[in-house]
């Protein structure tokens, strides 16, 4: 992480949606390097990439016939560097329906189930928006969840600036999953939102929507449904505000902390927007 997103001048991204840095971008390429190893021959890998340079980058084949397959990988693999974002994952599809041809395999085979999973450990770990799902790559979210996470980590309020860009900081981190703290930081934000709208401080989150609720600027639904969220991140058993222990069953995972990232960035843009700041 670089010195401007390390010290909050500039909030890394919470998920790569439409884009690819070069950590995933090689992070993948070396998963393919790794698979090839331990599961095709020569002739297998020198059909694949006959395939791969003359059917997706769609070059010349006379440049196969007239040089050997180390050559025609190396120029599959300075081809692969110049991909844009949405090219690498095409590819990808293209690598995969490959290999299932070349090794005649079904699309469930045991080699095809471990490789997409390998993938999206990857995707998980650099936090790319998108997932193999039934050997085809899905969103997993979209612009305008993006967009809601980011408006409320700019809001200019301190307080709740400062949890929401922990949350994203914290998501972000490629080096250390922990979406415990991520879920924990998102709610705190929450908290902070409603107890500047109420003018008090201090509060914890159940009273302050308690308080909202007598002024009657947001339908009491609303934040009843908001005080189970925040009563799930304060039961012991999710490990977010209490420590975690041998009872502690469901401890939030990626797509727990995402959904909660993302639904208390709209709920705090809500919150704004009705108190009219």
């Amino acid at each position: 992480m670089l010195f401007s997103e390390r010290y909050g001048y500039k909030p890394p991204k919470p998920l790569q949606f439409e884009r690819m840095d070069d950590d995933l971008k090689m992070a993948i390429h070396n998963v393919l390097v790794l698979f090839e190893k331990s599961n095709l021959n020569k002739n297998d890998i020198s059909s694949l990439y006959l395939n791969i340079w003359s059917f997706f980058y769609m070059q010349d084949i006379n440049i196969v016939y007239n040089n050997n397959s180390d050559y025609i990988r190396h120029l599959c693999d300075n081809k692969y560097k110049t991909l844009s974002w949405n090219k690498v994952y095409d590819f990808l599809e293209f690598y995969l329906s490959t290999i299932e041809q070349k090794l005649s395999v079904p699309p469930d085979d045991k080699i095809i189930i471990e490789f997409t999973k390998t993938l999206n450990a990857v995707f998980e770990k650099y936090n790319s928006a998108y997932r193999f799902v039934n050997n085809k790559i899905i969103p997993i979210t979209n612009q305008q969840e993006i967009a809601a996470i980011e408006e409320a980590a700019t809001t200019g309020i301190k307080e709740i600036d400062y949890h929401l860009k922990r949350a994203i900081h914290i998501f972000s981190n490629k080096e250390n999953k922990d979406y415990v703290n991520t879920v924990k930081e998102a709610i705190s934000a929450v908290e902070a939102t409603v107890n500047f709208i109420n003018g008090t401080e201090g509060t914890t989150l159940g009273d302050a929507l308690d308080k909202l609720k007598e002024k009657k600027s947001i339908h009491s639904a609303l934040c009843d449904a908001f005080k189970k969220i925040y009563g799930y991140t304060s039961d012991k058993k999710s490990g977010i505000r209490h420590c975690i222990f041998d009872e502690t069953d469901c401890i939030p995972d990626f797509t727990d902390a995402k959904y909660m990232l993302v639904a208390c960035s709209a709920f705090i843009n809500y919150l704004l927007s009705k108190a009219k700041i």
